[in-house]
């Protein structure tokens, strides 16, 4: 079965629930890319059991809040502009792209 990559980013107001959805994230073995962004694989059932608990998290959240989830397939993922720092991904570095 292949994995998807997928990026998760999230507007959250609340400091606790911003922190129990950065916690959830980590523990289901994403990486932190951006203050509010995370990027990762999962397979089928990780990204069903992710959605699962994310909504449990989310039940009392502001009107306004989100977290949006974003599959992005390898070869894409492949071709990414990084405009500034460069960041590591499994001990390798991406080269910076500046315009």
């Amino acid at each position: 079965m292949v994995d998807l990559i997928y990026i998760v980013v999230y507007d959250i107001t609340n400091d606790n629930l911003r922190n129990k959805i950065s916690e959830c994230l980590k523990n289901y073995g994403l990486e932190r890319i951006q203050y509010s962004g995370f990027f990762g694989d999962l397979t089928k059932f990780g990204l069903k059991s992710l959605q699962v608990d994310l909504k449990k998290l989310m039940n009392d959240r502001d009107e306004t809040d989100s977290v949006i989830i974003i599959p992005v397939c390898n070869s894409c993922f492949k071709n990414k502009v990084v405009i500034g720092k460069a960041w590591v991904v499994e001990e390798k570095e991406f080269e910076v792209s500046v315009f």
